[in-house]
């Protein structure tokens, strides 16, 4: 899907095997991401895809993407973001059975790598820049042992740096000669002492990341005979991630099939299941954040060969020490099943009856364990099992009818019910006796209660669509739906969905015939429509309890949710007028769309005052508009007997902005924010959060104007709020001081940009001679700004512990009186625990509210990319001995894929749409070959 469909934006923010991607079309209608997606209909069954990565695409025949008002009006509730229909292949009647095998392996490696300096480059510019810059006490980060570049440690420890004479001393010249000459260990000179010193280096970075593995298998059966058709499927992807200790397995099984009855019946059905299973996942986050970062001073093994702890905390800062034990057993299982059967009923010429039944369910089980070790003694297990059941029936009449030679008909008149029903336990614990007994039941302490949550639902609903078109030239759609949802109170359970649409092909009219010579379809088009949304909790309407922890002996239950009875359907009223254009013969198609979209009612967390004792709650306030453009064009661009190049472009604008929000007394009624100065109306204004008139996701930071060159250039710097007003020197930040008032403080931020991009497109050209083909796809993102924060932090030094960046070697950093840099000084003492605040600012509201940020412009880059997503070749080999072997043809293929990006962002990955990289799984680059 991604860059092959116009107003479709496909963001995968994550490489893990098996992640989610999030997907928008034109925009979405919140400002939330996750309420941001489309309606999935598969096979009919709506609303069921939790994850696309399900679905085995082998097993794929069509996708369509309904984006327009009037085509995603009939489906109402959960259609406001657009909808995605996926068809599964099926038989054909009367074809011979026929067997088709897929293989596909492949190799993944991470595409570009942090550019961290050597131990050796690490040891020197610690070392020294703690003797130059810590003058309160550098004995402290130098000879102690805490920290990376510290001596102080002894043998077999974590840290492996040390004096080479302390070594000789302690152990014997044997052993240090063994270390360097057998264990891969140096010496280099201190930059401090003048002593030789002893260390052996590890790449974090190659020891998290690893070239993984990729195999996946498919075989299918199909065919058919005068009466039914069939077709059988198998399915099996195993893939390793990058990250060491991250694996992904899917298992999947689909049947389809249809059996006539009679000239007047004919019966379908369709059995689908898959197994999804992940392992060894852990915290994520803490892996990409801060095991890479590791000095790479600290030691891998320790000498018994068991891992090392990293920094001995119990966040782990070590992935082979987290792999070992705290992943010891971690097993992450989710089945999904899909049953359906439904008919066909003839009933009388050009009516027909559809009903069907459908039957889902996901069940995902998750048990952990962390076995004992010397940083996490408390042999933590969890457990947690839950199960998710959709019931669907369905019952659809359509009619065709024509009126003479001119008019034409169709319609249809249906009604659908779903039932479903959620279900969910989980408890956790501590204190098991043993590493032999893994279950939660082995433990002495109970972390969490055994805690179930059991929730349903129902939505029925009545749906009638007429489509007429006069001499196939005018066409018109009427579509009505109503849909009702138990999560809304009695009085507001109930809402309609009406959608229209007019079209003119004008290419049919007889005026037009002159020009049909180069404009073969000219297609006018304009559709208005509504659709709903009930993405809310059942319990947002009716309340929510849950019993507290044990005081006295006694078990209270407190009130966590507050219950909104007068919660209603969010609508999106959607309007679209475009035009569909072929010339010369459709060998050129040209898709022109402008589309508004307007979101009332949102469904939205409404702050509360904190005297309330909750913090929010859920309410239909505000309006949001999205509007924007659309453009595709195919083309044949060479034909000839042998050789063809198609191509295909994509190119999406788009724009959403708050158009309406509850009268509270801000200016713009805006909710959240904070003050700065703006210089252009030389006033103080209230920005951030969101407001009316405004787009969101706007993000603010600190504008860092140089680097001072000297004690003096500072000795009259403003005062510093964010760091604590302390004395500024020499390769310190310089900061803008937006008002002027000699003060440096959050008022003085500048606006950085949007996190998310509003244009996106992409390109497919496909090349073919004979019986090979060649395809190259490309795509990409502009107008999003990001903030690298996982480079802040290094070079702030965050936690006084991080690996450093290339950076701090280069002739970009301040490093001594009178040097003219762009980079402020590396300290080595956390940026912002010492309050140096070079590096690392505090958002106070305005910039990412996720993890780690800097508020810093000198980290604040555009996001905007154009990705290189696939060269592949394929060749399709037909031959007689193949014949003989009673095989059809085969066909190879090989391909690269995600190869990178043409890009500023000087992170490894810029499909970044939160604002904020502190250290994510990055895309894999991916190697495949195949038959």
């Amino acid at each position: 899907l991604q860059g092959k469909v116009a107003g479709l934006s496909l963001q995968v923010s994550s490489g893990q095997p098996g992640a989610n991607p999030q997907i928008f079309i034109r925009g979405g209608a919140s400002t939330s991401p996750e309420g941001d997606s489309p309606l999935f209909i598969v096979d009919g069954i709506v609303g069921n895809m939790r994850n696309i990565s399900d679905i085995n695409s082998d097993d794929i025949e069509s996708m369509q993407v309904l984006k327009d008002a009037a085509s995603t009006a009939i489906y109402g509730a959960r259609a406001a973001n657009g909808v995605i229909i996926i068809k599964t292949k099926s038989g054909k009647q009367n074809a011979k059975p026929s067997i088709t095998f897929k293989y596909t392996s492949g190799l993944e490696r991470q595409g570009s790598e942090y550019d961290f300096t050597s131990a050796r480059d690490y040891i020197y510019i610690s070392r020294l820049n703690t003797q130059k810059f810590n003058t309160s006490n550098p004995g402290q980060f130098l000879n102690n042992g805490t920290y990376g570049m510290s001596t102080g440690n002894a043998r077999n420890t974590k840290n492996t740096l040390e004096f080479l004479d302390t070594y000789i001393t302690n152990y014997g010249k044997d052993y240090v000669s063994n270390l360097i000459d057998n264990e891969g260990w140096t010496t280099m000179v201190d930059p401090v002492t003048n002593r030789n010193l002893i260390f052996k280096e590890t790449n974090y970075q190659n020891e998290t990341f690893q070239n993984a593995l990729r195999n996946e298998y498919d075989v299918n059966i199909s065919g058919g005979t005068e009466k039914s058709t069939y077709y059988i499927s198998l399915g099996h992807l195993n893939q390793q991630g990058i990250v060491a200790g991250t694996d992904y397995k899917n298992y999947s099984f689909l049947i389809n099939g249809t059996y006539k009855l009679s000239d007047s019946w004919e019966l379908n059905t369709n059995i689908n299941y898959v197994l999804r299973q992940s392992n060894g996942i852990g915290n994520i986050q803490n892996v990409l954040s801060r095991s890479v970062t590791m000095p790479f001073t600290y030691r891998s093994t320790y000498e018994n060969g068991l891992p090392a702890p990293g920094e001995g905390v119990t966040s782990f800062r070590n992935r082979q020490h987290e792999i070992y034990y705290r992943d010891q057993y971690s097993d992450n299982k989710v089945y999904r099943s899909t049953f359906n059967l439904g008919a066909t009923w003839k009933m009388a010429p050009g009516l027909t009856f559809k009903p069907a039944v459908y039957w889902f369910t996901t069940e995902g089980i998750s048990n952990a364990f962390e076995a004992f070790n010397e940083v996490n003694i408390n042999r933590n297990a969890s457990a947690e099992h839950s199960f998710i059941r959709q019931a669907q029936v369905d019952g659809v009449f359509n009619y065709v009818k024509d009126f003479g030679s001119k008019h034409h008909t169709s319609s249809i008149l249906g009604a659908s019910y779903i039932n479903n029903y959620n279900y969910n336990i989980g408890t956790s614990g501590y204190g098991a006796p043993t590493d032999n007994i893994r279950t939660v039941n082995a433990t002495s302490v109970l972390t969490q209660r055994g805690t179930t949550t059991i929730d349903a639902d129902i939505i029925m609903s009545a749906f009638a669509r007429v489509n007429y078109d006069y001499d196939r030239k005018y066409l018109f759609t009427a579509s009505l739906r109503q849909d009702g949802s138990s999560k809304f109170s009695e009085e507001n359970k109930w809402a309609l969905f009406p959608g229209v649409s007019a079209g003119w092909n004008m290419h049919n009219e007889e005026f037009f015939k002159p020009l049909s010579k180069y404009v073969s379809t000219f297609k006018l088009r304009s559709s208005w429509g509504q659709a709903g949304q009930n993405e809310l909790s059942i319990f947002d309407t009716q309340g929510q309890y849950a019993i507290g922890n044990n005081y006295l002996g006694e078990v209270g239950i407190l009130n966590t949710r507050l219950a909104n009875r007068n919660l209603i359907w969010e609508t999106t009223t959607s309007f679209d007028v475009g035009t569909d254009i072929g010339l010369f013969k459709d060998r050129v198609t040209l898709l022109i769309d402008y589309y508004n979209k307007r979101t009332s009612d949102r469904i939205f967390n409404k702050p509360l005052d904190a005297t309330s004792g909750f913090s929010s709650i859920v309410s239909n306030f505000g309006t949001i508009q999205s509007a924007g453009f659309d453009f595709e064009i195919a083309a044949k661009a060479i034909k000839t007997k042998n050789f063809s190049w198609d191509v295909n472009l994509t190119l999406s604008f788009n724009k959403s902005i708050v158009i309406d929000l509850p009268d509270n007394g801000e200016l713009k009624n805006r909710i959240g924010g904070n003050i700065v100065f703006d210089k252009n109306l030389n006033d103080y204004v209230k920005v951030g959060g969101t407001a009316e008139g405004e787009r969101y996701g706007g993000r603010w930071a600190y504008n860092m104007i140089g680097v001072y060159a000297t004690d003096a250039d500072a000795a009259n710097a403003p005062k510093d709020v964010e760091a604590n007003n302390r004395v500024k020197k020499g390769g310190d930040a310089i900061w803008e001081d937006v008002d002027g008032n000699g003060i440096i403080d959050s008022r003085d931020m500048v606006f950085m940009g949007y996190i998310r991009p509003d244009r996106t497109g992409g390109m497919v050209n496909t090349f073919s001679y004979k019986n090979l083909s060649m395809r190259v796809v490309a795509d990409f993102a502009v107008g999003h700004v990001i903030d690298n924060s996982f480079k802040g932090r290094s070079l702030g030094s965050a936690r006084n512990n991080n690996m450093t960046l290339s950076d701090v070697m280069s002739g970009n950093i301040w490093n001594n009186q009178g040097d003219i840099a762009t980079i402020p000084k590396y300290t080595v003492q956390s940026d912002a625990d010492y309050n140096y605040r070079n590096h690392l600012r505090s958002s106070n509201g305005l910039a990412s509210s996720s993890g780690y940020i800097t508020a810093n412009s000198l980290y604040h880059s555009k996001g905007d990319f154009l990705a290189l997503r696939e060269v592949s070749l394929s060749y399709r080999l037909q031959a007689n001995f193949l014949k003989k072997a009673h095989i059809s043809a085969v066909n190879l293929y090989a391909g690269v894929y995600n190869i990178g990006y043409l890009t500023k962002y000087d992170g490894l990955m810029p499909e970044i749409f939160t604002g904020n990289d502190q250290g994510s799984y990055p895309r894999p680059r991916q190697y495949n070959f195949g038959a």
